[in-house]
């Protein structure tokens, strides 16, 4: 949803001004969401835009960051609104680390700002900052362990969830489903956690448009639905519409059309139907790679009973028939991933490709092959557990229910990439790596120092927001050894894994990342025009 706001004097800004309103606006955004890091954030009010209904309490950065979708001052709002996308996409992506990516971003750029104020050259600073936060990125891996135990997945996700209860159910279903399973997050009527098993695979590649999302954009999905297999892009209304007309005249009313890609006429028309009632549609993306569509629709064709249409770049959709339809009781998806539940394909054919797969697998000695050929297999292995979350009200329930959603999110992150220290520990960690660059240019230099100090800013807005002294916790931290942090619990200095605090690299490594690339951006800025009309987004 857009919306035009009032019209203003368009103007063009040039230096030292730029750099002055960007960083007051980041700053702006920055110090809204730094309340909620760590493990007992506080709360921050928002006031509703119809005034007879309450307050908000948040306590999620990336829903602040998404409420907020201008602010007062135009010179500012360009710089606040960069943040504000930078942290809602890692919220995204990964699932947690939003208020993490804001205060990371906000000290590299006031370290890094005050060498380029002084007269050092920004496009210099910007390669040390790419070098230390690839030096950091790399200390991060390094330090990742993998997580394989119910008990430790239990303990990592009571380190995001701080919900007992919940914290034991997800090590439960991820140890049962492993880390290629998928849970689905839905609200039940009862009072309690409830969980069911079965079968499905997911896979990283999402919806083509979310027009078909409903008004939450956030995800998408069909009961019961026909698979339409197209390996081609699909641009010819009238060839789709008698396609369509086809899996319709079978029965159905509920179609995933699973392709390469589509037109703007294409999507215009599917939409509209979608919307009016005629049938519901749900397209999605293909991945990128020749060869990755290849494998991915072999396996989409065993788990759903489909057969592949498959075309040089157009599909010629003419050659689609019924007996090419495959079947799901379930099919899902959002921006990042798309998924199927209980696909209807032959059980006997499931078994056999999986056979194919584990001989693949001992015929082969290329790593990268192996890995993939294990990424494919635990797919259609893995399992889809559903997750009902209940509470004695309505607005406890939709409290947990996003609690629970953000958790799983989290849980993909580790179990893919691995666990770390948590509480900022990890960060600290880097910093000594970081600090081992060498460069002989004093600008390269300043901003390799500028990543070194921000990588101590979460640790800082953890004790602060648990009200202990950051500077003397940072030392103390640093004095005891790797992997020592805050214990907001207890008000000490501890070893984060004992005490079962921890974070998922992956999630470290996008929310440095993308601090780095807000920093290195707003820094090469020197010039700012605003227009008369400007469009104002409310997703970022």
């Amino acid at each position: 949803m857009r919306k035009t706001i009032a019209l203003r004097r368009p103007s063009t800004e040039f230096q030292p001004r730029v750099h002055r309103d960007l960083l007051r606006g980041i700053d702006l955004i920055v110090n809204v969401v730094r309340p909620t890091i760590g493990p007992f954030p506080r709360y921050v009010g928002m006031e509703r835009v119809s005034r007879d209904r309450s307050p908000e309490l948040l306590s999620d950065a990336g829903t602040l960051a998404r409420r907020i979708i201008q602010i007062g001052d135009d010179a500012s709002d360009v710089g606040a609104m960069l943040m504000r996308q930078a942290v809602w996409q890692v919220g995204e992506r990964v699932g947690d680390g939003t208020a993490t990516t804001a205060v990371l971003a906000q000290a590299m750029l006031h370290h890094a700002y005050r060498s380029v104020a002084a007269g050092a050259n920004a496009m210099r600073v910007r390669e040390g900052i790419r070098q230390a936060t690839s030096a950091a990125v790399g200390a991060i891996q390094a330090q990742a362990t993998p997580v394989t135990t119910q008990k430790a997945l239990a303990q990592i996700a009571r380190s995001h969830c701080h919900d007992d209860e919940l914290a034991d159910m997800l090590g439960e279903i991820y140890s049962i489903i492993g880390m290629s399973g998928y849970v689905d997050v839905q609200s039940s009527s009862g009072r309690s956690l409830e969980r069911e098993y079965v079968e499905g695979a997911f896979w990283r590649t999402g919806w083509i448009s979310s027009a078909f999302s409903g008004t939450a954009m956030r995800r998408a999905e069909l009961q019961d639905a026909a698979i339409m297999l197209v390996d081609g892009r699909i641009s010819n209304v009238e060839a789709l519409a008698r396609a369509v007309g086809t899996v319709m005249s079978a029965g159905h009313t509920a179609i995933g059309i699973v392709c390469n890609g589509m037109s703007d006429s294409v999507i215009s028309v599917l939409a509209h139907n979608h919307q009016k009632g005629t049938f519901k549609c749900l397209p999605v993306k293909t991945p990128a790679s020749s060869s990755e569509r290849k494998y991915f629709f072999d396996d989409l064709a065993v788990i759903t009973g489909g057969t592949p249409l498959v075309g040089d770049t157009e599909a010629d959709l003419s050659l689609f028939s019924a007996d090419m339809i495959g079947k799901t009781r379930r099919l899902w998806a959002d921006t990042l991933q798309f998924g199927l539940v209980a696909g209807k394909g032959s059980a006997k054919a499931l078994r056999a490709h999986i056979s194919v797969l584990r001989k693949a697998i001992g015929a082969t000695k290329d790593k990268a092959e192996v890995d993939a050929l294990r990424k494919r297999l635990g797919r259609l292995m893995g399992g889809t557990a559903m997750l009902s979350v209940g509470a004695r009200t309505e607005t406890e329930q939709k409290l947990r229910q996003e609690i629970a959603e953000r958790s799983v999110h989290f849980m993909n992150s580790v179990t893919e990439s691995g666990m770390v220290a948590g509480g900022g520990a990890a960060f600290l960690d880097c910093i000594d790596a970081v600090k081992a660059l060498l460069s002989d240019d004093p600008d390269v230099h300043a901003g390799i120092s500028a990543v070194a100090r921000a990588l101590e800013e979460p640790m800082r807005a953890i004790a602060a927001n648990a009200g202990e002294p950051p500077s003397a916790t940072i030392a103390r931290a640093r004095r005891d050894g790797r992997g020592h942090g805050l214990n907001v619990l207890t008000g000490r200095v501890e070893d984060m894994r004992k005490a079962g605090i921890v974070d998922s690299a992956n999630v470290l490594e996008n929310a440095l990342a993308t601090a780095a690339s807000v920093a290195t951006m707003v820094l090469t800025t020197d010039v700012v025009v605003r227009h008369r009309k400007p469009i104002t987004a409310t997703e970022p």
